[in-house]
């Protein structure tokens, strides 16, 4: 009985051992690239808040206003400039009221 336990339970301890380093290894490749992503991550975030930064410099309305005049050749509506038209409103601002 001994002569066959010694060498199961030699076999258990090697399988064991084969099972300990595979998964301490398969932990470190997780581990590294859960570190990867992170900065990946963190990259993206800083590219996010410089996009963010640059649309609204984009839609700043002073920026919008001197591209209207310089290439577009827009100019404000002034008062002698504006014709009224007499009648019903618009069908859309009718709706606009509507909740």
């Amino acid at each position: 009985m001994l002569r066959i336990a010694v060498p199961l339970l030699v076999l258990a301890v090697m399988i064991s051992a084969i099972s300990l380093v595979k998964t301490r290894y398969h932990s470190r490749s997780l581990f590294i690239k859960s570190e990867q992503l992170s900065l990946q991550a963190q990259e993206l975030d800083i590219a996010w808040r410089h996009l963010q930064s640059d649309r609204a410099e984009l839609a700043r309305h002073a920026r919008v206003t001197q591209i209207a005049k310089d290439q577009l050749s827009l100019v404000p509506a002034e008062l002698p400039r504006t014709m009224y038209i007499p009648g019903k409103p618009s069908v859309l601002i009718q709706r606009e009221g509507r909740p």
